[in-house]
């Protein structure tokens, strides 16, 4: 049964409901974070369902940008700083990204409002969303205004950054295997799940592809794929559609159980091994930034240290606390025996009684 709507049908519609239908009739989209960054420092994050691809060479992406009639810092620090970063969102931080939609004032960060950690590569001029397993980085190319007051952005992509287990040697990513999601109108979220890859398409290919598997032969026919004949005469059970049915033991209760209980078993060790492994990666990059970042003094074993961005984007550790000045923050770390920085919160280490100038 299917339900037809015509124009004037659409046009009676309530307006939730038809805005609602017309967001979703167009089926999954992706999932992107768009990060910018404004005159002030103070970063911005946006949700957005519509990034496309413009071309491969040279490299353009673009995405659609809602009307300019209200205030749209995304497209503000665009315009302004030139930079803006995609970010795919993946499963762990779907609820995340799906608030970062909600009104925020110019001068809230959403990366802050939703702990979702910033990342600059390469001093890019424009916040990353470090959790996301595929950033993009672009300059500003051109806009387009279109008939409905949207804007088309587009922008050349000049960063990269692919989590190493999703991308394959023929330069494709796997996005099931790093959970990314798609959106179905504006608050349903599926996750990617692999189906199928097919050859490139060529005309000569067609008729290869359509007679597969005996496209057009009924199923009450016996057919030998190995041996490409009809064989009916040689089973030694009946094979006509008037023939006693052939029942085999149901064990099927048996192995629905069993694999639930392997498929319990192995996911649950292999999401224990993933937050371990995203933990180290995570303590791994948090280090390689702060022995790359600038600081003059030999750092000392059990000591704090804050880590912060000056506003030429370069990085600096330090020994003063973030409430005693006016630093883009953004993280704080204990120095173990080992000399590699543990990322601590604050907060906490207060709630123990203990006063960081004692651990200093």
């Amino acid at each position: 049964m299917e339900i037809n709507f015509n124009l004037s049908d659409l046009n009676e519609l309530d307006n939730r409901y038809k805005t609602n239908l017309i967001n979703s009739i167009g089926g999954l989209k992706s999932a992107n974070l768009i990060g910018t960054l404004n005159n002030e420092g103070i970063t911005n994050l946006s949700i957005v369902s519509s990034v496309v691809h413009i071309g491969a060479d040279p490299a353009l992406m673009g995405f659609i940008l809602r009307p300019t009639s209200v205030p749209r810092h995304t497209y503000n620090n665009i315009i302004s700083n030139k930079y803006f970063t995609i970010n795919q969102v993946h499963k762990n931080i779907t609820g995340k990204a799906h608030f970062t939609s909600a009104r925020f004032n110019e001068n809230e960060s959403e990366f802050k409002a939703l702990e979702l950690s910033e990342e600059y590569i390469s001093a890019f001029k424009a916040p990353f969303v470090k959790s996301s397993k595929v950033k993009i980085g672009l300059k500003f190319h051109s806009e387009h205004l279109l008939a409905n007051g949207c804007r088309l952005i587009i922008g050349s992509v000049v960063q990269l950054k692919i989590a190493k287990n999703a991308l394959k040697d023929n330069g494709s990513i796997r996005l099931d295997v790093i959970d990314t999601v798609g959106i179905s109108g504006l608050d349903k979220y599926y996750t990617a799940a692999f189906f199928k890859e097919l050859p490139y398409a060529k005309k000569e290919e067609i008729k290869k592809h359509l007679s597969k598997k005996h496209k057009e032969r009924p199923d009450n026919i016996v057919f030998n794929e190995e041996t490409k004949s009809y064989d009916a005469a040689l089973r030694t059970y009946n094979t006509n559609v008037g023939a006693p049915s052939i029942k085999h033991n149901d064990i099927s209760n048996w192995k629905k159980t069993g694999s639930n209980n392997v498929n319990h078993h192995l996911k649950t060790k292999y999401e224990q091994i993933k937050l371990e492994y995203e933990k180290v990666m995570e303590l791994y990059e948090w280090n390689q930034k702060i022995y790359a970042s600038k600081f003059n003094f030999e750092p000392i074993v059990g000591a704090i240290y804050h880590l912060y961005i000056n506003k030429k984007n370069v990085p600096f550790l330090s020994k003063i606390e973030p409430h005693e000045w006016k630093q883009n923050y953004q993280a704080s770390f204990k120095l173990n025996v080992e000399r590699i920085f543990e990322k601590i919160n604050l907060n906490e280490f207060r709630n123990t009684g203990l006063t960081l100038n004692k651990l200093l």
